[in-house]
């Protein structure tokens, strides 16, 4: 079973995307800002990061610039409501593997873990 951190403020989103990816047999895990995340993922072993951008403490750039410096193949999505080419090609060139515009489909993101997970090689 595939091991999900998701790094989002919003706690509504953050509940609902938890339990939608728990449906798909999905081990996953919630934190509501970077910095909980990134200790959260320095203290347990994940097979993918879905982060936010916009985040109190540590920002989603922040969070995925850490992971990256200690693993750099470790498979991100990065999603954010601020659409703006420069945000997604700042994620992109920090190492994200994929990126969801927010709202999204809850299918596309599955499908999104699912590829990223498959080119990474950590598919379960």
């Amino acid at each position: 079973m595939n091991k999900i951190l998701i790094a989002e403020d919003d706690n509504i989103l953050r509940n609902m995307l938890t339990d939608f990816l728990t449906h798909f047999d999905y081990d996953v895990t919630g934190a509501e800002d970077g910095s909980i995340a990134w200790e959260l993922w320095k203290a347990d072993k994940y097979d993918i990061l879905v982060t936010d951008i916009n985040m109190p403490n540590m920002n989603g750039i922040e969070l995925l610039k850490n992971i990256k410096n200690v693993n750099q193949k470790f498979p991100i999505i990065v999603i954010t409501g601020v659409h703006l080419e420069s945000i997604e090609m700042n994620a992109t060139d920090q190492g994200a593997d994929d990126f969801l515009i927010k709202p999204f489909k809850m299918k596309d993101l599955v499908q999104s873990i699912n590829k990223v997970l498959q080119n990474s090689g950590n598919n379960g």
